[in-house]
């Protein structure tokens, strides 16, 4: 216990005055006074930091400063020109805006390019109805569904069944004609290529505009295509990269930009589209979006279908698409692509006139109108007559698209 005394003593026993140094005190026991070395010494610290916290600091971030946010729709809506280096995420982002507001946007930019109340008239003849070799999971024109489908292969219908039936077109208001083929492509056909050619000449000398879509060509066809008088050729893309090989199999991808090129080549306009409804997402027409706004030229014609399922076809039992889909993709083409003729192709026949009265505000300016169109069904030219009345439009010229006018 003694120990334990003495250690209560020493630690009982009175400080030494503490000693002022630069503010900072250093203290010495009484056992420090009696061992110099034992003495323990605090040194001043300096610091830039206040000794307390001030009341209402707000901690500053010392984190890289940031651009402010881009408004991609904003710009795009005021662009007075086509642009085609646009990424998915842009396009994502103007695709999944609101969609009331993303349709007036669209508006705005289709009164600046386009006379709003213009709409193209086209009308489609299947000149080659079935016998294709592809495998397109929608098509009842393909030879491996033809069992299920009961759709039975002809030949090429002859150049002046065709010149009728685009005689007729134009007596019932149509500006276009469109020829299409089920074909692979057009290796070892310079028979049919031929009467093709022919077939361009006598649309052209009644004043329409000629298009054709047979399958893939390459560049010395598509120069004989040009030299017929063609106006443009169709060759859809249908989807995104991504989701396209679950549709087709036959035919890749870049084979089909492959023939778009021939065709920018042979200074032919290029039609090239989609098809909504084959099982697709969001993504994937966003993906559709990004292929055609950026080829190295805009297409000519955006034509955005809806699947018409076909049974027997391996979508055969797909359900419709939603209207919205339909609408957006309309919308967004128009912005992205704003010079551009949109089209309301496959699949109008379902749409209400209320329907297609939004796709016309949010862009489109161009329908497939008829008899057919291929092996489904179409609106009639009295229909679309008696719509067009009832709306305000009217149909654009044969190689003369209106410019906007001033007070649009």
């Amino acid at each position: 216990m003694k120990p334990a005394r003495l250690a209560l003593r020493r630690l009982a026993g009175p400080l030494v005055r503490p000693a002022q140094c630069n503010s900072i005190r250093s203290f010495t026991t009484v056992r420090s006074r009696a061992s110099p070395a034992a003495a323990v010494v605090i040194e001043p610290q300096h610091s830039d930091q206040p000794p307390f916290t001030i009341p209402g600091t707000i901690p500053v971030s010392h984190e890289p400063h940031t651009a402010a946010p881009k408004n991609v729709l904003g710009d795009a809506v005021s662009a007075t020109r086509p642009r085609n280096n646009w990424t998915r995420d842009e396009i994502a982002e103007i695709y999944n805006h609101p969609l009331m507001d993303l349709v007036h946007q669209a508006s705005l930019v289709h009164r600046r390019f386009h006379k709003p109340s213009e709409v193209q008239l086209c009308t489609l003849m299947n000149i080659k109805t079935g016998g294709c070799t592809e495998d397109c999971s929608y098509c009842a024109q393909a030879t491996r569904y033809q069992k299920g489908t009961g759709l039975q292969a002809k030949k090429v219908e002859s150049v002046e069944s065709v010149l009728a039936a685009a005689r007729a077109a134009k007596a019932n208001g149509s500006t276009r004609f469109c020829m299409g083929a089920a074909w692979r492509d057009m290796r070892g056909r310079k028979n049919s290529l031929r009467n093709i050619a022919e077939m361009i000449r006598g649309v052209r000398e009644l004043g329409m505009e000629a298009c054709v879509t047979l399958g893939m060509i390459d560049g010395e066809q598509a120069k004989e295509l040009k030299a017929a008088g063609l106006t443009a050729y169709n060759h859809n893309v249908d989807t995104s990269r991504e989701f396209y090989p679950s549709v087709i199999s036959t035919r890749t991808y870049d084979e089909r930009l492959q023939t778009l090129g021939h065709v920018r080549d042979a200074g032919i306009n290029v039609c090239s589209g989609g098809i909504l409804g084959l099982g697709e997402t969001s993504t994937d027409r966003v993906g559709l979006l990004h292929t055609v706004s950026t080829l190295p030229k805009h297409p000519e014609s955006f034509p955005v279908n809806a699947l018409v399922p076909i049974k027997g076809t391996p979508l055969g039992d797909r359900p419709p698409i939603d209207f919205t889909s339909m609408l957006r993709t309309i919308a967004t083409a128009r912005i992205i692509m704003p010079a551009t003729i949109v089209r309301i192709a496959a699949g109008r026949k379902t749409m209400s006139e209320e329907k297609q009265a939004l796709c016309f505000m949010a862009g489109a300016n161009a329908i497939f109108t008829g008899e057919k169109m291929l092996t489904t069904e179409c609106n009639g030219w009295d229909e679309d007559k008696v719509m067009f009345h009832r709306w305000g439009l009217e149909p654009m010229k044969s190689f003369d698209k209106s410019p906007p006018s001033q007070s649009s």
